[in-house]
């Protein structure tokens, strides 16, 4: 596997992560009090893998050569 095709595996995770926060986004809109702050809570964690996944795909596609 190369470091391309590494980094292009983050940028999926990355994507499924995405849709997942738009779902969970629309899902907060009509949440009671009590299940908006745990959806919350699972939001920012979403936010950070995903901003992860995408900096380490960003860190690999900078490398040259195989793994």
């Amino acid at each position: 596997m190369t470091y391309k095709e590494w980094a292009e595996e983050y940028y999926q995770s990355a994507e499924k992560l995405k849709e997942r926060i738009e779902v969970l986004t629309e899902q907060m809109k009509t949440a009671s009090a009590d299940l908006l702050i745990e959806m919350s809570k699972r939001l920012e964690l979403m936010r950070i893998m995903r901003y992860e996944c995408m900096e380490t795909a960003r860190q690999l596609g900078r490398r040259k050569g195989e793994c």
